[in-house]
C-alpha cells in the first residue's frame, strides 16, 4: 500500500466540524483514494481512515467512479446508485484550495430500480447509474 498522502490537519478538522454528524457516509479523500477521514456513519458502514476507497465493499459498486472526473474539473460531481434495495444520491465534492482532496458522500434516494431502469440504467444488480 502507499505512503498515506501529507494533509494539513485543518482541512481535517474542517471536515469532522461539516460532516461528523452528517447522517449518512462521508468520507475526505486524497486523489490516491486513500481515506483521509470519514464520520461516524462511514465508520459504522465499515470504512476506516487509511483504506484505499475502493477495496471497500464490492468491486463493481466502484464502477464508474467520479472522483478522478470531479479532481480533474474541480467541479461537484453526482450520480444515482443502489445497493441491495436502498437507492442513494452519491457525489463527490473537490475542495476549494486543496485540489488533491475531495468529500465523498451519500443521500438516500427515494428513487428505486424502476425509476433507474427508466433513466436508462442497465445495472440494477451492480448500482452504477450516472444522473
Amino acid at each position: 500500500m502507499a505512503n498515506p498522502p501529507d494533509v494539513d490537519p485543518k482541512l481535517i478538522e474542517a471536515f469532522h466540524l461539516m460532516w461528523g454528524r452528517y447522517p449518512a457516509p462521508a468520507s475526505l479523500v486524497h486523489k490516491s483514494k486513500w481515506i483521509v477521514a470519514v464520520n461516524q456513519s462511514c465508520r459504522q458502514g465499515g470504512r476506516e481512515p487509511g483504506m484505499i476507497c475502493a477495496t471497500w465493499n464490492r468491486p463493481e459498486i466502484h464502477r464508474g467512479c467520479l472522483a478522478a472526473r470531479t479532481l480533474r474539473e474541480q467541479t461537484p460531481l453526482s450520480k444515482l446508485v443502489r445497493i441491495g434495495d436502498v437507492g442513494f444520491k452519491v457525489y463527490w465534492l473537490p475542495i476549494d484550495g486543496y485540489p488533491d482532496f475531495y468529500v465523498h458522500f451519500a443521500t438516500e434516494s427515494e428513487r428505486m430500480a424502476d425509476d433507474l431502469a427508466a433513466d436508462g440504467c442497465d445495472c440494477a444488480e451492480s448500482g452504477c447509474c450516472p444522473v
